[in-house]
């Protein structure tokens, strides 16, 4: 029996595990409680788990786009305001935000703000037109966090939708890793339709792509291309390969319309490439990628029922860049294209966040304090966009250098935080903390300035506070403290018990009390 029930427990433990450490494909209706799948099979979940603050809205039914899109969730107070996902497998993601304003709050005055995820900075936000950012990293810890940060007086940043895709590791791996890649665009040729999932199990969002009078759509029927597509590092679904443009005349080029950000950046382009139809022995389709006038690859020959794909890594581009597709001297066909993504690479490292210490006992004063845990996302980062109530440093991996507490409804026993061994200021004063003051409140290093007045706490001043050098220690107006040896008296010691009374001293000191009573009576008859 008993080693049935370790069995039993082993398999529970490995099942739970395996839920915790599964990829995940997490689709968040900003403001929204009730979960639904919607056109496309996708299961969404309201956000009640992920965030604890914040309001909800709706926009204005005529602004309606759909089911999704209809509810936000609205940020009116705080630095920032983060979603928090606990959890994640950590590997590489894909992380989506949609802002759709819909004038839910009837002033047609749609905010700007920034948005960051991990404590790295993503964008800055205009809502004046609805659209969705996209990266896809690697993960530094097994959470992912999404924030949004006020950044203009009465513009209050909102979000209408988060979604999480976990991606395969050798996904975008021609990037290096410590880099986050931003979509920019993702385009697919020869079709007027919007793909994703299902047809793309990465739930990655393709939308047609706009070609000149001197290209022509064209398609394969065939689905033998959907069991023989080959490997390709970044998995394009094999949807894209289906339909293609190609130009209208052998020697003809194609010019793509990229739709480039007007500043220049560093850009990571997938190029996807499948013949649509099967060539006759004297025909060939062969060409270069061309950037302006310079080449950037070699021949391109786009095989039958299968496909292949070309990156571009680093490149620098603009509006101002040309991109063709350019026939080779022997190509007996004009060049052809199925689909194409294109990414900007960040000009920064993905940040490692606070250290670790910090984060371990701002999570312990947050365990400790429900007040305190509508505060998420990285405590220090982006800068300036920390917690209201810390201070850190300018470190790579930021330190908290101080804790600005009075005054925020804080109940109890102060729970151990020393793990914040770089802590200058403790300010905790003007709150209902009782207890002792612990002891450990003396063993930061650095710390500078403590502040616990106007609290309930008792007992003595611990001595490595008492007898610390250089510390300001403020605790006034905690009446049950002692803070000298005349507010500190010794109270005299209880009397030490009787001795419990045996039956024989018992009947000894009722046959006395006897006597007693009756010559008290005895002496009343007389006089």
């Amino acid at each position: 029996m008993g080693y049935c029930c370790f069995i039993i427990c082993l398999v529970l433990s490995l099942c739970t595990s395996l839920s915790i450490s599964a990829d995940v494909f997490l689709s968040i209706d900003c403001g929204s409680s009730l979960p639904y799948r919607d056109e496309n099979g996708i299961g969404w979940v309201g956000d009640d788990k992920y965030v604890l603050s914040g309001e909800s809205r709706s926009v204005k039914p005529v602004n309606s786009v759909s089911h999704v899109m209809d509810t936000l969730r609205v940020f009116t107070t705080g630095n920032k305001n983060c979603y928090h996902i606990d959890s994640v497998k950590q590997g590489r993601v894909l992380v989506r935000v949609i802002f759709n304003y819909g004038n839910y709050d009837g002033k047609s005055s749609p905010p700007t703000f920034a948005l960051h995820f991990d404590g790295n900075h993503w964008a800055q936000v205009n809502t004046s037109t609805y659209h969705y950012r996209e990266v896809t990293y690697d993960m530094k810890r097994d959470s992912i966090s999404v924030c949004v940060a006020q950044t203009e007086p009465d513009q209050f940043p909102f979000i209408t939708s988060l979604e999480v895709r976990s991606l395969e590791s050798y996904m975008y791996s021609h990037v290096d890793a410590t880099y986050p890649l931003f979509a920019w665009r993702r385009f697919t040729f020869g079709t007027d339709t919007w793909f994703r999932y299902p047809d793309d199990p990465y739930d990655r969002i393709w939308a047609p792509g706009e070609f000149g009078n001197g290209s022509i759509p064209v398609s394969t029927s065939s689905d033998a291309l959907f069991s023989e597509v080959s490997w390709i590092d970044d998995q394009p679904p094999p949807v894209l390969f289906k339909n293609a443009i190609t130009a209208t005349s052998p020697n003809a080029t194609i010019q793509l319309f990229m739709d480039l950000p007007y500043s220049p950046i560093s850009a990571y382009i997938n190029w996807y490439f499948s013949e649509v139809t099967r060539l006759q022995p004297n025909q060939t389709r062969s060409f270069r990628i061309f950037k302006d006038n310079q080449s950037y690859s070699a021949p391109i020959i786009p095989p039958y029922h299968n496909s292949t794909g070309q990156h571009i890594s680093g490149i620098q581009v603009s509006s101002k860049t040309r991109f063709s597709l350019v026939p080779t001297n022997d190509s007996t066909l004009p060049p052809l294209i199925n689909a194409v993504e294109i990414f900007y690479i960040g000009n920064y490292e993905l940040t490692d966040g606070t250290n670790a210490k910090d984060v371990e006992g701002l999570a312990s004063l947050q365990n400790g304090f429900s007040v305190l845990q509508e505060w998420s996302g990285d405590p220090c980062l982006p800068s300036p966009y920390t917690w209201d109530w810390i201070k850190c440093n300018s470190d790579p991996t930021p330190r908290v250098t101080a804790l600005f507490l009075s005054g925020y409804g804080l109940s109890g026993l102060l729970p151990d935080f020393s793990s914040m061994d770089a802590l200058q200021t403790i300010d905790l004063h003007n709150n209902s903390l009782r207890g002792p003051i612990p002891d450990f409140l003396g063993t930061f290093p650095n710390l500078k300035t403590l502040n616990l007045a106007i609290n309930n706490l008792n007992g003595t001043i611990p001595a490595s506070l008492s007898k610390k050098k250089g510390l300001l220690l403020t605790v006034s107006g905690n009446p049950g403290l002692c803070t000298s040896n005349t507010s500190c008296q010794i109270l005299p010691a209880a009397p030490p018990p009787l001795p419990r009374a045996n039956s024989s001293t018992k009947s000894k000191k009722t046959s006395i009390l006897e006597l007693l009573c009756a010559a008290m009576i005895l002496s009343m008859i007389i006089i």
